[in-house]
């Protein structure tokens, strides 16, 4: 028996449909991959701002431990040391200015060790830079590590660690609405 001459053609629509499929199966692998490297790419960054702004803040609860009391006559403090060999900028002076401005925290043992332990959680020359499953997992280990941490020393010192939300909120403010001016 011959074959049909029409077979192809009624072949043709399932043929388009497979060639569409493997094309669209080829190109979403491509950019899948690169969706995900953007994503992981964004996810990192934000983990490592937010363990750069816990370590800044472990820096300056250190500072505040060397300051000196008022009125006292030995060496000045370390920021003020360096600040003797070199001159520095004028943002350094102003961060220098604004971290002895800060009161001055006590010296006791156990705020002592949280600040010293976040500070040693956050370092980042200590934190592995590779992208494996064990890496991220202690990344995000330290990163939760260190928010502990930082909530414990702020009870301790007594501040907060947002201070940019302000207390003081309108009724605009609290349900999202927006005032008419």
């Amino acid at each position: 028996m011959a074959s049909d001459p029409f077979d192809e053609l009624l072949e043709l629509e399932n043929d388009y449909y497979k060639e569409g499929y493997d094309a669209g199966v080829a190109d979403s692998r491509y950019v899948g991959m690169i969706e995900g490297k953007v994503f992981g790419i964004e996810k990192g960054y934000e983990k490592a701002i937010e363990l750069g702004k816990l370590h800044g803040r472990a820096l300056v609860w250190q500072s505040r431990f060397l300051q000196q009391p008022s009125g006292a006559d030995s060496t000045p403090p370390i920021s003020q040391q360096e600040s003797m060999e070199a001159p520095r900028s004028g943002a350094a002076q102003k961060l220098d200015e604004s971290v002895t401005a800060l009161p001055r925290l006590s010296n006791t043992t156990r705020l002592r060790r949280h600040v010293d332990g976040l500070q040693y959680v956050t370092d980042g020359t200590t934190v592995a830079r590779d992208n494996s499953d064990e890496a991220v997992t202690e990344f995000d280990d330290r990163v939760t590590k260190a928010s502990a941490k930082a909530k414990v020393i702020a009870n301790i010192v007594g501040e907060s660690l947002n201070p940019a939300t302000s207390t003081k909120t309108g009724i605009e403010d609290a349900t999202g609405l927006q005032a008419r001016r």
